[in-house]
């Protein structure tokens, strides 16, 4: 089998390779190759935000914010939107701007209404905001689906116990 060569002066193989590594447990090589990308292309959109997700999976949310921020801004109207916001959301709610994700988990579910990995971002921003009403509201319709959301969140989850735990105890909360 032949080992595919990378294009080096192209942001796209960069970022390819960065959203790969991420989901596939090798964040270091995500965020390098992310990293590689906004080099190659400073404007490019999906770089920044690529190293946002990555950023924010290896634990750094705090440095995840701007990358998630300056990307969004990039690329206003990217159809993956609702993914982004997403992690914007949880990059905010594990700095401890629980206001400002919950923004952002509402931008996502404006994109794309009903996705199950919005609603339970959402139910945890409210649940962070003490807003226990607000995050059963949003927690009733995630009954409704019958597929997990997991997997994009995944690395996220696999990564940061502490924030699993977080997650889950707002929405056990939100669904009692």
């Amino acid at each position: 089998m032949k080992a595919v060569q990378l294009d080096e002066r192209n942001p796209y193989a960069h970022y390819s390779l960065a959203i790969i590594s991420a989901y596939a447990d090798q964040l270091e090589q995500s965020i390098s190759a992310a990293r590689k990308a906004i080099e190659i292309s400073p404007s490019f959109a999906l770089g920044h935000l690529v190293l946002g997700m990555a950023l924010l999976f290896s634990g750094s949310a705090p440095e995840a914010i701007s990358p998630l921020e300056y990307g969004l801004r990039l690329s206003r109207h990217d159809p993956q939107g609702f993914a982004w916001f997403n992690m914007l959301a949880l990059a905010r709610l594990f700095s401890g701007r629980p206001e400002a994700a919950r923004e952002a988990a509402a931008r996502a579910l404006q994109v794309r209404p009903n996705w199950p990995t919005s609603l339970e971002v959402l139910v945890c921003c409210y649940g962070a905001l003490e807003k226990w009403d607000e995050a059963r509201r949003w927690a009733q319709q995630i009954g409704g689906f019958t597929s997990p959301s997991d997997y994009v969140l995944a690395p996220l989850k696999a990564h940061n116990p502490a924030w699993t735990e977080q997650m889950a105890r707002s929405l056990r909360r939100a669904q009692a």
